[in-house]
């Protein structure tokens, strides 16, 4: 924990559409373009910062004419008056788009354009180099083959946005950041497999060395295999998991793949195996990918597949994984 916040939100679950908000959408960060940018700060030996704008959701200017009750505390010489409000504010369903769009109109004026394949991804490319901004909500990731170039933007910025500085990246959408002696840069989610092995009971648990036993056919649940009173129980659980497996561990992913087969359906062995995964995880959880280094800056592909390998149905299996700058 950082810090405590409070903030007067207002009651958008209140709000009708078409009359106190119109588009809604906002555009976030994939993990893979994060995965990409580090990946190409690795190779180039680019360095890696990350800032915080401050109350970010305030920032937004509204579209929409909105009234809110006088909020508790406040004194008002006239109770029965409400509230205008000028900017967007926490709570209301188009403050995360109104954000987005005061964000992307300031880093248009400093000359960021956003990347055709991730919107939430800017570039900004001159005679003096090349800047990178990945922004997800009020984080952003910035990289540069210059650093002076990144105080500049930083200075910029800070201009339009109260801004947090933080430095060398550490810590981004829960996944920590760490740099290597020769550039290397690593990736992984230490913290959150010691947060589910405490939420499931299995901090002291033994670690296994396979997701899945070796040899093992996971079938459907049959006449006699115990169902599980809560099936929520194992959706979260296989859910939780998928997060690792498609951010910083794809060693899980086959594994996922099989498990997720059931969760219309699960039973107390289906749950068993999704607990094995995670103690698995739990002899493992410093693994990450790691960019850069030796490595090239490649993309590489690869893909196979099975015949017939399901048990249950007979259906075939396919796999692929695709790395860039060495993961």
């Amino acid at each position: 924990i950082e810090r405590f916040k409070a903030r007067l939100v207002a009651k958008g679950y209140e709000q009708r559409a078409g009359i106190d908000y119109g588009e809604l959408f906002a555009p976030t960060t994939r993990s893979a373009s994060l995965r990409a940018l580090l990946a190409v700060a690795a190779t180039k030996g680019m360095p890696i910062h990350q800032l915080d704008v401050s109350t970010a959701f305030l920032n937004g200017e509204l579209e929409e004419e909105l009234w809110m009750q006088q909020p508790p505390g406040y004194e008002s010489a006239d109770p029965t008056q409400a509230c205008r409000l000028k900017k967007s504010i926490y709570g209301l369903k188009q403050a995360p788009r109104c954000w987005y769009v005061k964000l992307v109109a300031a880093l248009d004026k400093l000359g960021f354009k956003p990347s055709q394949a991730d919107p939430a991804l800017f570039i900004k490319k001159d005679e003096n180099g090349i800047v990178y901004l990945l922004v997800h909500v009020d984080d952003i990731i910035t990289t540069s083959d210059d650093e002076e170039l990144i105080r500049k933007v930083k200075d910029a910025v800070g201009k339009v946005f109260k801004i947090r500085d933080l430095g060398e990246a550490k810590v981004f959408l829960g996944m920590e950041i760490s740099r290597g002696e020769n550039g290397e840069v690593k990736l992984s989610q230490r913290r959150y497999i010691e947060e589910l092995l405490q939420r499931h009971q299995l901090v002291d648990a033994k670690p296994r060395s396979t997701p899945l036993p070796p040899g093992s056919k996971v079938l459907p649940a049959e006449e006699g295999d115990m169902e599980l009173k809560d099936s929520s129980d194992y959706r979260t659980l296989v859910g939780e998991l998928n997060y690792l497996a498609t951010s910083t561990r794809p060693d899980i992913a086959q594994a996922l793949s099989v498990l997720a087969r059931f969760m219309g359906k699960p039973s107390k062995s289906h749950m068993g195996l999704a607990l094995g995964v995670l103690r698995y995880l739990a002899g493992t959880r410093e693994l990450g990918l790691c960019f850069g280094g030796a490595g090239e800056f490649a993309l590489e592909g690869y893909s196979d597949s099975d015949w017939a390998g399901d048990p249950a149905t007979r259906r075939s299996t396919t796999g692929y994984v695709f790395k860039l700058g060495g993961a």
